[in-house]
């Protein structure tokens, strides 16, 4: 396979040369050129035709996020947002994925020493995933997800699946997940029966930008997750970025540290997992867009439990990773495109027909 090829852009010729560096030690990844600021990396975009931008956003004479919009407006090209811990960093960040940017990645906090050891292998894994994932989907089509064996495998036999509206709906998602999820929200409104909870990977320090931005489009209100909080009909929280969330016996939520088997924080997984043990059937898990396999082994709980699990699937999906490994637990209940699973919701809940 032809290596990845990667636009770099920041306003520190230093961290263009950590970001190259880091970048060029996979040989699957070939940095082709970096820009210095907005205008610049519109042009250089335009001109080098990447297969993957790594966008600053606090930069002179264009931010990444006019960036971002000006060269999505030309063309279609996965951009991953590599940000400082910064209230302004964040707030642009999350406008940033809003205007179709697929990913981000917090730059290590304080002083950013003489290297990206704390960031390397996953700045290297998103950058190399995402693109792939954007050359298979361009050159091959369908069948590179998997979907030659598409509807083949059915769903794992069961007892009766239960009917009726949820009390809880558990969304998680990732690479690819914010537009996902600006799409899906706004659906639902103060005459739902259930509680939202979002688990979407997201740096430590960058949610409650995210909270507040999709708060300003949903109807219903959108907090970051305090610990002790009790679940409210008609209500979304936000999993903390850095933190595992978890559901208590007594609907409350509980907030820790502790990575476990988790490879993520938040970590899909760990939230559905709790969903089994504390709701069963009263559940309803979904899982949209992003890369790895976060999400499966707790989707597949959650269904066992009694739990209805709903599955993207890889027609709109920026990436199929996730999604396909819940379906190939067999463990879900259908297999719905982006735009049909809001109303698969509200007809559980008897707000459709």
């Amino acid at each position: 396979m032809k290596p990845v090829r990667v636009l770099v852009v920041d306003d520190s010729r230093f961290m263009v040369s950590l970001i190259t560096s880091v970048l060029q030690k996979d040989p699957e990844l070939e940095v082709v050129g970096f820009a210095l600021d907005g205008r610049d990396a519109v042009d250089k975009a335009r001109q080098l035709q990447p297969d993957v931008i790594t966008m600053d956003v606090v930069m002179p004479r264009m931010d990444g996020l006019e960036a971002t919009r000006a060269i999505l407006a030309e063309r279609s090209v996965p951009i991953v947002v590599f940000s400082a811990h910064t209230t302004r960093g964040a707030d642009l960040t999350v406008e940033a994925l809003q205007a179709g940017a697929v990913d981000c990645l917090a730059k290590p906090a304080g002083e950013i020493s003489m290297s990206l050891d704390s960031v390397a292998r996953e700045l290297t894994e998103k950058v190399k995933g995402i693109g792939r994932q954007a050359a298979l989907r361009n050159g091959a089509g369908g069948e590179a997800f998997g979907t030659t064996s598409w509807m083949s495998l059915p769903a794992v036999p069961t007892a009766p699946r239960p009917t009726g509206a949820p009390s809880v709906v558990l969304i998680g998602a990732s690479t690819g997940g914010i537009q996902a999820l600006q799409s899906l929200l706004p659906r639902f409104d103060s005459r739902v029966p259930f509680a939202v909870i979002v688990i979407q990977h997201f740096p430590e320090g960058f949610t409650s930008q995210l909270a507040a931005r999709l708060g300003a489009i949903c109807s219903l209100p959108v907090r970051e997750a305090e610990p002790g909080q009790r679940l409210e009909r008609a209500s979304i929280v936000i999993a903390p970025g850095g933190k595992n969330l978890e559901i208590t016996p007594a609907l409350r939520l509980r907030l820790s540290d502790d990575e476990g088997p988790a490879v993520m924080r938040p970590s899909i997984d760990v939230t559905f997992r709790s969903a089994a043990r504390a709701l069963g059937q009263a559940a309803l898990g979904v899982i949209l867009t992003g890369m790895g396999r976060d999400g499966a082994q707790g989707a597949a709980e959650l269904f066992r439990a009694g739990g209805r699990i709903l599955v993207e699937d890889y027609r709109m999906s920026t990436a199929w990773g996730m999604p396909r490994a819940a379906y190939e637990t067999g463990c879900y209940d259908a297999v719905l495109p982006l735009g049909q699973i809001a109303g698969s919701i509200l007809r559980m809940s008897g707000l459709l027909s």
